[in-house]
């Protein structure tokens, strides 16, 4: 499939769709009604949204780049790719190392420009990039109010055991999380998870694919 054809049919999903879709490949995903589920989402998305209008507040500005630097963020970026159990383009390393990969973002850019031009706007190399190093900051900022930023304090009781009970977090509404941030730091009129798509399809177009249909399968049942 063409990558301007998939790009389009994404742009049109919602925020839930893409949060349903980011739940079903959560290792949790089965232990949460889907109702819990929505509820969770919704909070993940305004609890993105709040600490972006926040930090913005506070450090006097939107701008990713510059804020990085505010919050003394040491920003790495590397020219290959990073490789181990699955393919990573970007890294937040506690307690203020961030590294995003070069090449996947130049690559992303390079074929929208050469299979849809007409998403040249939304998409262009800096723009990229910026939206990746929101979405790393956001993992920072929950260290630092990790006691009470709600993608850190919501959490799934695992099991329990002679009165012991064992708590997780759930990773999704970290993602998601750091998804409306970026978003809202960026101004952006879409989804960031779509980059999930683009950057791929520059590796290995057949997977993108696959994300492509499982995304819009999540959509039409959003379950």
């Amino acid at each position: 499939m063409k990558l301007g054809e998939m790009m389009n049919h994404l742009l049109q999903v919602d925020d839930e769709a893409w949060g349903m879709y980011a739940f079903s490949r959560d290792i949790l995903n089965r232990r949460l009604l889907p109702e819990m589920k929505r509820e969770m989402l919704e909070r993940a998305q305004a609890c993105g949204i709040e600490y972006a209008q926040r930090i913005v507040r506070e450090y006097g500005t939107s701008d990713v780049r510059l804020l990085a630097q505010k919050l003394k963020l040491k920003l790495e970026f590397q020219r290959g790719l990073m490789t181990g159990k699955r393919v990573l383009f970007a890294c937040y390393t506690p307690p203020d190392k961030v590294e995003i990969m070069e090449e996947p973002v130049r690559r992303a850019a390079e074929r929208v420009r050469e299979e849809a031009p007409g998403l040249v706007e939304l998409f262009p190399q800096a723009g990229i990039m910026n939206t990746i190093l929101g979405h790393e900051i956001y993992h920072f900022v929950e260290d630092r109010y990790a006691q009470e930023i709600y993608t850190r304090t919501e959490r799934i009781l695992l099991w329990k055991l002679l009165g012991l009970k064992n708590y997780s977090t759930i990773r999704t509404l970290s993602e998601v999380g750091a998804m409306a941030f970026t978003q809202e730091l960026n101004r952006l009129r879409y989804s960031p998870f779509i980059l999930d798509v683009l950057l791929y399809y520059s590796y290995d177009s057949a997977s993108a694919e696959t994300i492509y249909r499982d995304v819009l399968g999540v959509s039409s049942g959003k379950v």
